[in-house]
């Protein structure tokens, strides 16, 4: 994990007294992920993959998530403790203010390494660019007359004092070869380093001490999300340096094997507030997803939960130990986790898959759900002894109104026991069938695909247009959480998020308060189009490598079939000449001739008609990565 704390400068200080402050740690993880199944049938294992997302996880062994930490600062309410291996470590309860945290705010994939890029964290407009192989993070305004950051480019640092650059290098060498690199703003030229100093006022060169500098945030890479600590003051830095991210060696590991394309990541129209009620919620999985991945309204009924105490929880979260090297000691316990009582007859998951295998799930099925402070849900299920489900999404509030979602589909298989070694077990490992097989559960449990990505799509269009009306509603009837009718315990995790959530932002900024929030009249005004709601292709698509090249191929070969179908049609209307010329009276053409018109015309048709098809198809396929509409009433 790297962690880069760049602290901010004052206009009077010099670039030596601003010498970057990088500090970095990096936990060690096992490299392989056993990519094995328990699945037994096809249907099963596509099952697995479609319910993934709704917790509804895909098999895992009996070692499954973890993390999301924290200490300090504040009131009360129950907080994440930081465990040891060796030791339990009790800390008092205390939640810190919202923008006291660290947020994912994007995969690296979907960020460009040669110039800025921006972002938005809880309504605050930012820039991320790579200087130095790690990312910097900034406001995303000049502070001369506050024009974006993100729409200027990357140069060359000079390597003595930045304020003596050599402008002919940094004019002739382009942004994508830049290492050391400074932020030059397009509209004036201006430029910032990475703790965001004015380093060149073009128009004044020696004024460039004078100018104010621009707020900047610490950052971390880790398992190819970039994090970012949503206060500028260097007073809470020391705060964040010790803080954990929520990530568990599942995950690392999904992320060593597949990289960063395996998460999904997509912008969603509905706030933080309402996604984390919405992914704390398991009693909405049969009707909000039904007829997805076979789950059905008639599984919809009792769900009880029952709050675990701190004890239990921190016992529960011990099954991180058996991941950590020597030199790893602590791993964190979830602020609020709850059980689901009599698993196996109430959580919707373990009834979809009772319905189709009566042998899939135990009596003593047992599944929990887990928020860690301040941004992740981890779902966990023991479906048969010894056999887990395992998914994990993070949060990012974005904006009032909006937010982002990162969904890892974690899988983890231990080592079976060794089969004695006969003949027939070697040319059964030789066989064709054995090979195909494993080819096939490879590609189907890979996460990192444009199929895995669609399946994902289905489950958020699920909930999309309902959760931003749910905001409007509140807004313009002006009502919280509070009003909520919640007479079943299947809504206890949810209400313990809120009331968390409300006392961290009311300790926070008013940005930060009001992103969360659905009193700001422009978050939940309504009138947005149901097209931009559940949009792919901005939300998802532009920013997912695998999506989108998979949308180009789609695009490149719709095009290729366009040529062949006028090749035909010109084709066509040839031998319909010539047929047409051979019928005539005095015999143009010859039988002959004209037979072979006849069977070109034919040909023509039924390839053209093969490929318009095959064009058909391939439309529907390249509109699913921009919009797909998703009507509760139609879904039976």
């Amino acid at each position: 994990m790297a962690l880069r704390l760049t602290p901010p400068s004052t206009p009077s200080c010099t670039m030596n007294q601003l010498i970057k402050n990088q500090s970095s740690s990096t936990m060690k993880i096992p490299l392989a992920l056993l990519i094995a199944s328990t699945i037994h049938t096809q249907q099963q294992l596509g099952d697995v993959v479609v319910l993934a997302f709704n917790s509804l996880a895909p098999l895992v062994t009996k070692k499954a998530s973890i993390t999301a930490a924290t200490q300090l600062q504040s009131t009360s309410l129950e907080e994440p403790l930081t465990s040891s291996a060796l030791e339990v470590s009790s800390t008092s309860n205390k939640i810190r203010p919202l923008h006291q945290n660290w947020f994912p705010v994007s995969i690296t994939t979907a960020l460009k390494s040669d110039r800025p890029n921006a972002i938005e964290l809880l309504s605050q407009k930012l820039v991320l660019y790579q200087d130095d192989g790690s990312w910097t993070c900034l406001a995303d305004r000049c502070s001369h007359r506050f024009a974006p950051l993100s729409e200027g480019r990357l140069i060359p640092r000079s390597s003595g004092d930045s304020n003596a650059v050599n402008k002919e290098t940094a004019s002739a060498t382009s942004s994508s070869s830049c290492t050391s690199c400074s932020i030059q703003c397009a509209y004036h030229g201006w430029e910032f380093d990475s703790t965001g100093k004015c380093t060149n006022v073009p128009q004044s060169p020696l004024s460039s001490d004078k100018a104010q500098p621009i707020p900047n945030f610490p950052c971390r890479e880790e398992s190819g999300m970039v994090w970012v600590w949503a206060d500028p003051d260097i007073a809470t830095w020391d705060m964040a340096e010790s803080i954990p991210l929520p990530i568990s060696p599942l995950v690392r590991r999904a992320y060593e094997n597949y990289g960063a394309d395996a998460c999904f990541m997509r912008d969603l129209p509905y706030g933080f507030e309402l996604l984390g009620e919405n992914l704390l919620d398991l009693s909405h999985l049969p009707f909000s997803h039904h007829s997805v991945g076979g789950l059905d309204r008639t599984f919809g009924g009792k769900l009880p939960l029952r709050m675990m105490s701190e004890q239990e929880r921190t016992n529960y979260a011990k099954w991180e130990e058996e991941f950590l090297n020597k030199d790893q000691k602590e791993y964190a316990v979830p602020f609020h986790q709850a059980e689901v009582l009599n698993a196996n007859d109430t959580d919707p998951m373990f009834l979809t898959i009772a319905s189709r295998f009566p042998s899939g799930v135990s009596e003593n099925a047992n599944a929990t759900i887990s928020f860690f402070e301040p941004c992740h849900v981890r779902y966990r299920r023991e479906r048969l002894p010894g056999t887990f489900g395992h998914v994990e999404l993070f949060m990012s509030p974005t904006s009032a109104g909006k937010s982002r979602v990162f969904l890892w589909n974690t899988i983890y298989k231990p080592e079976e026991p060794p089969v004695a070694k006969t003949l027939k077990t070697r040319l059964a490992k030789l066989s064709p069938l054995a090979a195909v097989k494993k080819a096939v559960l490879a590609k189907l449990m890979n996460p990192a695909t444009s199929r895995a990505h669609s399946i994902a799509h289905l489950i958020f269009d699920g909930d999309g247009i309902f959760l931003n009306y749910q905001g409007n509603r509140m807004h313009e009837n002006d009502l919280t959480f509070r009003d909520y009718s919640t007479p079943s315990s299947s809504d206890v995790l949810l209400n313990a998020y809120r009331r968390y959530l409300d006392t961290s932002a009311k300790l926070s900024t008013t940005s930060a308060a009001k992103t969360v929030s659905y009193q700001d009249g422009s978050a939940y005004a309504g009138g947005i189009a149901r097209s931009e709601m559940l949009d792919r292709y901005n939300s998802h698509t532009k920013n997912c490598n695998v999506c989108l090249q998979e949308m180009e191929r789609n695009e490149k070969q719709r095009d290729a079939v366009n040529i062949c179908k006028t090749a035909l049609v010109g084709a066509g209307g040839a031998s319909t000449a010539a047929l047409i010329a051979a019928l005539l009276p005095g015999k143009v053409l010859s039988k002959a001739v004209a037979k072979a018109a006849a069977t070109s015309i034919l040909v023509s048709f039924l390839g053209y008609t093969g490929l318009s098809k095959k064009e058909a198809k391939l439309d529907r396929k390249i509109q699913s990565f921009k919009f797909e509409d998703y009507v509760h009433a139609e879904k039976d």
